[in-house]
This record gives C-alpha cells, structure tokens and sequence, in this order.
C-alpha cells in the first residue's frame, strides 16, 4: 500500500507541475484503491486554474521561473533572518514587549521555549526546497549560457543553511526534495556537520560559475563564512583572497508590502524595532559610540521604548541589504592573522576605516578647536580614524569582533559573531549576550532558537534540539 501511495505522489506531483508540492498529509483511500490517473487522483482530467501546466514548467520558461522563484524565497528568509539575529543579539530590541508578540518578546530576553513556531525557519528550509528544484529545471531546460544560473541557486542554498546554522540550535534536518523524485527526510545533523554541508554546495557553486566573478565572489565570501563557523580561519582567509575590496552581493527589496525588508517603517510613525545601545551590559553602543556605520535617528511613534531607526536603511523598506561584501573578506584575513599572531591584522582593519589622510576644519562649536576629519579607506565611510592594538589578547579579540559588528551592522551577521564568541574563544554567554535586568524581569540565557515543533509532527526522523547551546 505504502509503494503504491508513494506512486500515485509521484504522478500527482508531476500532474501539477512539482514545483508546488509540499510534504502534506493527504487522505485519498479511494484514489488509492483505484488507479493513478488524474481522473482518480484529481476527480477531473484537467488541470486546475492555479496549478501550473507541465508543459510550461519543464521548459526554459519554466525553469527561469523556478531561478526567480529562488530569489524571491531567499529574500524572504533572508529579510527574516536579519531581523531574529538583531532580536537574539544585542543590534535591536522590539519597540515594545508586546508589540510583535511574544515569541519576539522571548527572543529579546533570551528565554524560547521549545515547541515554538518560528516562520523564518520554514522560509529558509523553502528556499532549501526550491533551490532543489531549480537547479533540476536548469540543468535540463536551460542552455549553456545559463549555467552560471545554477551556481547562483547553489550559493543561495549554502546561504540558507548559514543561516539556519547560525540562528538554530543543533539538530536541523537537512531534508531534501528531490528533483523528478521523493522527498527524502533527514535526522537532525549538528550545527558543524550544516557548516559542512553548505561549504560542499558553495563548492559546487565555485565550479559552475563559469566566467561570473559576482557569482564566485558570492560562493567564495559564502565559503569562508562557513570555514570560519568551523573555527577554519586560516582557510577561510585563503578562500576569499581574491574578493575585491569593492565586492558587493545586495539582496534588493522594494516599497511593496510584500517585498520591503524588516526596517520598514509603516504609516511613517511606527517601526517594530529600536537600534539598542549597551543592551544587558554587554551590548555595543551602536547609538551613543557616534560611529557613521551605525548611525540612528529617533522616530516620533505610540510605543513603550523610544524607536531609533537605523540610517543605513530608508524608512520605505525598499533599501538592498549587503549578504556578502569585499569588506567582510578583509574582516575575515584580519580574524585569522589576528589568530595567527600576525601583526598585518590591525593594518587590515586601518585599511578599511581609513586611507591615513585627513582634512581639518574648525569646531562648530568652539573655534579654538581642530577636527580631524579622516577620508575613508576601502570600507568607503569617512570619518573613522586609525585604531590603535590595544596590547592584551582578549582585548584584541573584542576589538575585532566590535569591527565587524560595525562594518556588518544589521546584516544577519552578529548572532553567529556571538556563538563563535563562545565556541571558538572561550566566552562565557554571560559575557557577549545581553545580560542582568530585562524590562519585565531577567535576561535568560538562550543563545539559539528551537526548531519549530513541526518538524518533529511531519518528521519521525526528527527526535528534538541536539544541544541549546552555541
């Protein structure tokens, strides 16, 4: 019985285009018992309206449809995934504790039971699903010209897993939908094996990019941020050697409501989230430190905190946001020459704040003052001046890592910054989350999300979280 069902999916899923076939639970005893005809399966031999003909789907056509589909659900998960990492880190806080609810509400305080349902875990897993198919629809529909197509869709896909590497706790099922063929469900695998797993589709991205540098560029940075995960550092520096200072990968979003990114600011008078500054004791002064890279201005609105929104991104939700740049290959070579003892990492991290020239002008507001005004490096942000080592290790180590907190702000990037933090230099979670009093109580200590319950109600493979922890 169970061979024939699995059958009569496979035809259904052909009959109505595949791309649109999602594990669901499906009663059809009298389907089952007869044959495997649309008639038996469908009631009607022809297609329904919403469901995409086959004909067009397994096609040019269709598989360039397939490619934009990829992008749209990255974007959506990818938006999300900013947002969960600003909440779970010390970048933002939500405008008010009720204000979206209480899973973010938990997620701020850092206390997420087990059992909740988390959208941005399905909208990356979706991503995973689509990339799947296609990459399939490329394959066989698309001409050779296109094949740096489905390099682009692989590094989507490793993203997608960083993500959801760096958001979750250990344990994610990396279950797959098989192109012209069954889903195959996949036990929870540890958060280092998901590192390991998207560096393996970043190097089959590598190969197929052809003559795309924008496409290599992406699976180089997206590779190293994985080896990094991996405590790889000297590896991950080598990857993105040839990544251009200038490098740019922009996830693009417009002013629609089903397109903006998080920091759209709706009705021009409420925004969701505040910028926090010095959150729990640990967080960083994103606010007060005057830095340009982190610059806020305070918005007028009805909520319980006062909302700073961040420059970097228009109020519309329309402004791209940076998945992979020239600037975080530099952050990477100057983590691991900075592991290696290497003096070069401060000169790599000066060489981004500042070119070393500066202008000078009159204080604004006492004229028997001089500002230094220092012109950018190849960060491209004037105005920073050169650091100094401060000496110690552990102090250099919290001089690198507050670096890329600025120059990566609100990019999905601090939340797998502070996991690696404690994984891979010994920080106590009490020492890089947010910490002491919380607005109704205490900080907990949660530094993951669980997997959503579920996976474990559609999976039998799946048994629960391996580990909370980082």
């Amino acid at each position: 019985m169970w061979q024939m069902m699995q059958g009569c999916m496979r035809e259904w899923r052909r009959a109505v285009g595949g791309l649109r076939w999602r594990p669901v639970l499906v009663v059809m005893a009298a389907g089952l018992l007869g044959g495997c005809s649309l008639d038996s399966l469908l009631k009607s031999d022809q297609l329904p309206p919403d469901v995409t003909d086959p004909a067009y789907t397994e096609s040019l056509a269709g598989a360039m449809t397939a490619y934009r589909g990829v992008l749209l659900q990255f974007r959506r998960g990818y938006d999300g995934a900013v947002a969960m990492a600003g909440i779970l880190g010390d970048e933002m806080a939500p405008s008010s504790p009720t204000f979206l609810g209480q899973l973010i509400s938990d997620a701020d305080r850092r206390e997420i039971r087990e059992g909740v349902s988390i959208d941005i875990y399905g909208k990356l897993q979706k991503a995973r699903g689509d990339a799947a198919q296609a990459i399939g629809l490329l394959r066989d529909y698309a001409p050779e010209s296109h094949r740096p197509l489905i390099a682009h869709v692989y590094a989507l896909e490793g993203y997608a897993e960083l993500h959801l590497a760096e958001l979750f706790c250990s344990g994610i099922p990396l279950s797959t939908l098989d192109y012209k063929g069954d889903q195959t469900l996949r036990a929870g695998s540890s958060t280092a094996d998901v590192y390991r797993h998207a560096i393996a589709l970043f190097d089959t991205a590598l190969v197929l990019a052809g003559d795309s540098t924008q496409f290599l560029n992406l699976a180089r940075v997206g590779k190293a941020r994985a080896l990094l995960g991996l405590g790889e550092r000297a590896q991950a520096a080598a990857v993105v050697a040839e990544v251009p200072d200038g490098f740019q990968y922009l996830v693009q979003f417009g002013d629609t409501a089903n397109s903006t990114n998080f920091a759209r600011v709706y009705s021009g008078v409420a925004w969701d989230y505040t910028v926090s500054d010095r959150e729990g004791f640990n967080g960083l002064d994103y606010r007060t430190s005057g830095d340009p890279r982190t610059a806020t201005t305070l918005r007028p609105g009805y909520t319980a905190r006062p909302v700073y929104h961040p420059d970097k991104y228009s109020d519309n939700g329309a402004s791209p946001i940076v998945l992979a740049s020239g600037v975080e290959a530099r952050l990477i070579e100057a983590e691991a020459a900075l592991a290696a003892e290497d003096p070069s990492w401060l000169t790599a991290l000066n060489a981004l704040r500042t070119d070393g020239t500066y202008s000078t002008q009159p204080n604004a507001v006492d004229s028997t003052r001089t500002d230094t005004l220092w012109n950018a490096g190849t960060g491209a942000v004037a105005g920073l001046e050169p650091l100094e080592d401060p000496g110690t290790a552990d102090a250099r180590i919290d001089l690198l890592f507050r670096e890329r907190a600025f120059w990566l702000f609100l990019t999905g990037q601090r939340q797998g910054d502070l996991r690696r933090l404690i994984r891979q230099y010994g920080r106590d979670s009490e020492q890089v989350y947010p910490t002491g009093p919380w607005l109704t109580g205490r900080y907990a200590r949660d530094v993951t999300f669980p997997i959503p319950e579920d996976e474990r109600l559609y999976n039998p493979l799946f048994t629960g979280c391996i580990d909370r922890g980082a």
